[in-house]
């Protein structure tokens, strides 16, 4: 497999009346990953909808149970509606986040993965480091824009559209995606100690406001920029001793040694130092 997902469930999730425990925790991981599913298949039948932990007392009217129903119509002749720990519906929904083919034999059952919920993990945003680095040039946190007017407030990590975007760490996804940049829209996500904006990426994120994120989980893909022939993440650190909006048009921007404004917001951080050391935890 490409990489290794950390996803994990406690107890069966789906139909009660076949058995399924559906604790709120384990409901939540099976949405995200059928909604990551939806986006990854383009199959709007395997979305959810809301990521809330919940399975309706009427089942059969549940989007949860028939996201699970018509992702096992792919393999299945009879779908149960009901995913359990290590069994085959949970390993072919895997693959299918992990980007291989569907497996037509069962696969070992394997019940070692854990959450990544509170374990402190920082992954690079990309499975491969870029073929340029983000510490020179333009690419460069605090590079000239506009002529000098203003400062670049983030690192840019080239790489094609449409490569997958990962989560730094465990975090909620507070805002978007949004339009952003020359076509391109951004994601916000808080990441406990540092709040992230995945910059220039694609509309059909893979999350969105609202949704809980593990790390190392795909989140985005990198977007098309209208007029621009690079295409690449930007990427923006905020350390959240300020609130509001990240873009600052005003005299509360963050501002270089020399005076240059950022226009962000006041707690914007160089991201250097820290994809330094990212780099070398990458996801799979």
């Amino acid at each position: 497999m490409p990489e290794e997902l950390i996803y994990a469930i406690s107890d069966s999730v789906g139909r009660r009346s076949k058995g399924a425990v559906n604790d709120k925790a384990d409901v939540e991981t099976v949405q995200n990953m059928l909604r990551l599913g939806a986006m990854i298949e383009s199959q709007p039948a395997l979305d959810p909808g809301a990521i809330d932990g919940s399975i309706d007392a009427n089942e059969s009217n549940d989007d949860t149970v028939k996201a699970i129903e018509a992702f096992q119509s792919r393999f299945l002749t009879s779908p149960d509606g009901v995913i359990g720990v290590g069994k085959r519906t949970w390993r072919e929904l895997m693959t299918v986040l992990e980007g291989d083919e569907m497996e037509p034999e069962p696969a070992p059952v394997t019940t070692s993965t854990t959450p990544a919920s509170s374990g402190g993990e920082f992954f690079f945003p990309f499975k491969q480091l870029p073929s340029v680095n983000w510490t020179e040039g333009m690419r460069a946190f605090g590079s000239r824009r506009s002529h000098g007017a203003r400062a670049h407030a983030g690192c840019d990590l080239y790489f094609p559209v449409g490569t997958t975007i990962h989560a730094i760490t465990v975090g909620t996804v507070t805002r978007g995606p949004y339009e952003f940049y020359e076509g391109t829209y951004a994601l916000e996500v808080d990441h406990g100690t540092f709040l992230a904006r995945y910059g220039e990426i694609q509309k059909s994120a893979f999350v969105r406001q609202g949704d809980r994120v593990s790390a190392g989980q795909p989140i985005a893909k990198v977007g098309k920029l209208d007029s621009i022939t690079n295409s690449m993440l930007h990427l923006e650190l905020y350390d959240k001793s300020a609130t509001g909006d990240l873009t600052v048009r005003n005299n509360q921007t963050k501002r270089t040694a020399k005076g240059v404004p950022f226009m962000r917001r006041r707690d914007l951080i160089d991201p250097t130092a820290k994809l330094n050391v990212w780099k070398n935890n990458r996801p799979g």
